[in-house]
């Protein structure tokens, strides 16, 4: 055989092979963005993005889904459909607008199917019982009754000598900072992780609250929230935190609480910088009863 005549042949087969156009680019990352599939969204990221946040970053401030869990997700942010709506391509940028139609991954038949998304117990599964999870979700895909959520997305690509990439902007990002206010009579070890990210408006941020007794006897904390500047603060949403009611940690008790804030589209130009503080009270032993770290 002419391995130089194969290796032509295949050179050739690879130029000849299309490209994919910012819509299809444009779509492949909003499957990973759905599926929480962090790798495989970084890599759709603009190298003058990743400039300014590398993967590790990324991959710390995001919900990080793993296994079998995964491939789920992944499953059904397949069943993603997507029409163009618009597409404005001027020379090396373009931007996309997309109506998305996205399977509603909190639906009550969904959610049972796949266990309330308890990613430990999916992991857990049989390869069999995993085959028939999947079986299942292609059969309802094919039946069409999945139900569907529908909405108009906006994106901004770059085209790169590997092809198009979303161009995100996080250099003129906003940046928030999370820092942490214990008392001197708070028995108590926190930290907050991470302690400062960059986003963009409409970018969500996971914030994982540690916390630890070094006393010998339980305690009640009470935590609140405060965002500055507070004039803008609204435009930071806590969209999740299991802090908003008192908890109780047991004697010499390591626990973790995951937050997730998301940086509204319309905040205000001038809005570069926020500071999300957590401040620990001491709270009620009757508070903490229905709060009870786990």
């Amino acid at each position: 055989m002419n391995i130089l005549a194969v290796f032509v042949g295949w050179l050739l087969l690879a130029g000849c092979a299309r490209a994919s156009g910012p819509g299809e680019v444009a779509l492949e990352y909003a499957r990973a963005l759905y599926a929480s599939d962090a790798a495989r969204t970084y890599r759709l990221i603009s190298t003058e993005d990743r400039r300014v946040k590398d993967e590790g970053a990324f991959h710390r401030q995001r919900d990080q889904v793993a296994g079998f869990a995964l491939e789920v997700a992944n499953q059904l942010a397949s069943f993603i459909e997507a029409t163009p709506a618009e597409t404005t391509i001027r020379r090396e940028r373009a931007r996309v607008r997309l109506k998305l139609r996205l399977p509603d991954a909190n639906a009550p038949e969904i959610a049972a199917l796949v266990h309330e998304w308890d990613e430990r117990r999916l992991n857990a599964l049989s390869r069999a019982e995993r085959e028939e999870i999947t079986r299942k979700l292609n059969q309802l895909h094919r039946a069409q009754k999945i139900p569907m959520l529908e909405g108009i997305e906006t994106f901004e690509l770059v085209r790169e000598h590997s092809g198009w990439r979303l161009f995100l902007n996080w250099a003129g990002g906003v940046q928030i900072r999370f820092r942490i206010s214990v008392g001197e009579t708070i028995p108590l070890q926190v930290s907050v992780s991470p302690e400062e990210v960059l986003i963009t408006p409409g970018e969500r941020v996971r914030v994982t609250v540690r916390a630890k007794n070094l006393s010998t006897r339980d305690f009640v904390a009470r935590v609140g929230h405060r965002t500055e500047p507070k004039a803008q603060g609204d435009s930071l949403a806590l969209l999740q935190c299991p802090l908003f009611v008192p908890v109780t940690l047991e004697a010499g008790q390591s626990e973790e609480f995951v937050s997730e804030y998301l940086l509204l589209k319309d905040v205000p130009k001038e809005a570069r910088q926020f500071q999300v503080t957590y401040e620990f009270f001491p709270g009620k032993q009757d508070e903490g009863l229905g709060a009870r770290a786990r």
